[in-house]
């Protein structure tokens, strides 16, 4: 189950939705460097966990049409514009083992203390990848985010070694890690995301890590995944629109 305080922290924000040119700009590159090292398919399905109030969501369905939306706030899951939604809890995802071609979440393990709980469950129900999104804490601004906002202070654990092992800890093999961006998609004010654009590549100190896991042939099964995963007791999912 989530943290009460860090639920009460979702179901007051105010993010800008999946359109908004900041939230395109912050989003693009990401998925584009995402689809071109898995090759997405437009007939893959795709589930994002976490999806708040669909800034990949939306973009993600451009890429593959298939895809399924999943968040723990009702707050933000009213303001996503994708029809495929389910209320849920990450760590007791509520859909079949190997359910998804490709599974993703973007900046909610730092939010989250049974990290590993929310990976393995992840894999679980991927077929192919697993992709993570996260704060890196040896950006400056992040850090300092990280230090101010007692909800974002997960972010202080957040590296492209942590992230490893946890993809590894889950039976997963990493193919991909980059650190990338000094884009903000609520805080970057508009008028300096053409200046911002030139750091949309790799560079050690870039504001998020975007980790992609391949699911082992040989490895944990299911069963196994599901064991890392139970480590603590999460209540039932509520579904909040019909997924199909």
């Amino acid at each position: 189950m989530i943290d009460k305080r860090q639920a009460r922290y979702f179901d007051k924000v105010d993010y800008r939705g999946p359109t908004h040119p900041v939230v395109t700009a912050y989003v693009r590159p990401k998925l584009t460097h995402i689809a071109k090292t898995i090759s997405l398919q437009r007939d893959w399905s795709v589930l994002d966990v976490g999806c708040g109030n669909g800034i990949f969501t939306h973009h993600l369905a451009q890429i593959c049409p298939s895809v399924v939306g999943l968040d723990y706030s009702s707050h933000l899951l009213e303001g996503n514009p994708q029809r495929a939604l389910v209320r849920g809890d990450a760590k007791a995802l509520p859909f079949p083992n190997e359910s998804f071609d490709v599974v993703f979440e973007a900046n909610i393990l730092h939010h989250i203390g049974d990290r590993v709980g929310v990976v393995a469950e992840m894999a679980r129900v991927s077929r192919k990848y697993v992709v993570l999104l996260e704060p890196n804490r040896y950006n400056p601004l992040m850090f300092g985010l990280s230090l101010v906002v007692s909800e974002e202070r997960g972010g202080l654990r957040s590296s492209v070694k942590r992230l490893n092992q946890e993809l590894g800890q889950c039976g997963l093999e990493s193919v991909s890690a980059l650190t990338t961006g000094m884009i903000s998609q609520n805080n970057t004010p508009e008028f300096l995301t053409p200046l911002l654009k030139r750091f949309d590549r790799q560079i050690w100190w870039g504001e998020y890590i975007v980790m992609i896991g391949k699911k082992q042939t040989v490895g944990q099964s299911p069963r196994d995944l599901k064991k890392v995963a139970a480590s603590a007791s999460p209540g039932s999912p509520l579904r909040h629109h019909a997924t199909k």
